[in-house]
């Protein structure tokens, strides 16, 4: 019996570890989802007064566990989950 609660608590923790991480979810697919999320590279965009093409705009991206950050500096923020979804 103590030899499966180590499996199970192993199995269990690699599945979260594997989650926080995400490697197959990369700075560029979170950047794309934000980027349909807005209507498309093409669609415009008030950045700091001035509207531009959502490709246009300067953004960084940042990993955290669990999600990806997706910003344009100085003006708005997306949190972009490990399955894909994206919040405002």
């Amino acid at each position: 019996m103590k030899k499966n609660t180590k499996i199970i608590i192993s199995i269990t923790s690699l599945i979260i570890l594997l989650l926080a991480w995400v490697p197959w979810f990369t700075k560029e697919n979170a950047y794309n989802r934000v980027v349909d999320r807005l209507g498309g590279p093409d669609a415009q965009f008030d950045y700091l007064g001035e509207s531009m093409a959502v490709k246009d705009i300067p953004y960084k991206v940042s990993r955290l566990p669990f999600v990806a950050l997706v910003y344009f500096p100085s003006e708005a923020m997306w949190i972009v989950s490990f399955y894909g979804g994206v919040i405002l």
